[in-house]
């Protein structure tokens, strides 16, 4: 084994750590290899992770790079300590500290703020209405509707409270239906209140 890059103590290993900070339309990315010590390879971590999780979510494509680059720095640094488990202190053999990223309150905060954000608009765009289109009728079979008013409808998701109407059936004659119905391209998909 060699030498630690950063401070010259052996045994040393080669980590790779990196990290994403955002500016919403640009991030920047930075990278650690080096052969470092357990103390070294502990704070390169922590200094990396603790950047990427607070300072990368802030943007679409940093947000993406910091989920990648939070579960590959954790299997690194998990597999660096494994390699060198014990460092060396007033001659003897002692386990190797391991910092730890969140007890940063800084770090708990930035992630459930950007998670939040991102399960909302996540959220918003899955229950978002969708037009009739004419697409193969069998796909309005058990599709849910809302009643924009004027004889307009547009599809939504079942789970929506949004639903006023499902599909139960699609058919060739609209005489059908028990009441209400709607063009599913050639044929006709019958609707039923949903309560």
């Amino acid at each position: 084994m060699s030498d630690c890059k950063n401070c010259g103590t052996n045994p040393a290993e080669v980590i790779i750590l990196q990290s994403a900070s955002s500016r919403i339309i640009w991030w920047n990315h930075s990278k650690i290899n080096a052969e470092l010590c357990a103390i070294c390879a502990e704070r390169a971590y922590l200094s990396q992770q603790t950047r990427t999780l607070i300072q990368g979510w802030w943007g679409p494509l940093s947000a993406l790079a910091t989920i990648w680059f939070s579960i590959s720095n954790l299997a690194r640094i998990d597999k660096h300590r494994k390699r060198i488990p014990t460092i060396e202190y007033d001659g003897m053999q002692i386990a190797r500290p391991r910092l730890k990223v969140r007890s940063n309150p800084g770090v708990i905060i930035a992630s459930i703020i950007a998670l939040s954000i991102i399960g909302y608009f996540g959220s918003a765009f899955a229950n978002q209405p969708t037009p009739i289109s004419d697409s193969t009728p069998t796909s309005y079979n058990g599709s849910c509707w809302h009643d924009n008013g004027g004889d307009k409808l547009s599809q939504v998701n079942c789970t929506s409270s949004d639903a006023d109407y499902e599909t139960y059936q699609v058919v060739s004659d609209p005489s059908l239906c028990a009441s209400t119905y709607i063009a599913a391209g050639t044929q006709y998909a019958c609707l039923q209140n949903k309560y």
